[in-house]
């Protein structure tokens, strides 16, 4: 199980900069299909169909055998709103992955939820810079040693990014940035 966790954060993490770079693409029936090689002998296929506001990711192993895929669902302006990863079957729902954003439509949250439990089991959060850059993600695993997932996380998900916009305000050099 840890090691699928780490394959399935490593594809939700990859998915993002996988866009971003040049990799394999063609057209198959009108679908987008990107391939991305990674380091470790797996690769990602990701496909986009015409008129369908989301994208689908299937990873392989190093063989080639199916190991999961992620079926990604979009907002109105293009931006990422869910993710539901699968087991290799397509059948069983691993997680449910949420994104969360801020008055600015930058994502400053991902949070992964186990299924069937929906209990929280990991969170990643991003901040930026008085430039707009974006920091590197902060993975925070919420397995605690073998006893399983923590079952409530608070503050809520906007309670985090109110708190990170005031921080990220205050980390300004002191001056107040205009919109």
């Amino acid at each position: 199980m840890k090691k699928f966790l780490g394959i399935a954060l490593a594809v939700l993490l990859a998915a993002p900069a996988a866009l971003a770079q040049s990799a394999d693409m063609t057209r198959d029936r009108g679908d987008v299909v990107r391939v991305t090689r990674h380091p470790d002998g797996t690769r990602s296929i990701y496909q986009r169909q015409a008129g369908w506001k989301g994208m689908r990711c299937s990873t392989y192993s190093p063989s080639g055998k199916l190991v999961a895929v992620n079926v990604y669902t979009e907002g109105k302006y293009g931006h990422l709103v869910s993710c539901i990863i699968y087991d290799h079957t397509k059948k069983n729902v691993l997680y449910k992955v949420q994104y969360g954003y801020d008055s600015r439509a930058r994502l400053v949250e991902e949070r992964m939820y186990a299924e069937p439990s929906k209990k929280l089991v990991q969170r990643v959060i991003y901040r930026y810079d008085a430039q707009g850059n974006r920091s590197k993600p902060l993975i925070i695993s919420l397995n605690t040693g073998g006893t399983g997932p923590v079952n409530e996380i608070t503050p809520t998900m906007r309670d985090d990014v109110n708190s990170i916009n005031r921080e990220s305000q205050r980390g300004g050099q002191g001056n107040r940035r205009a919109n």
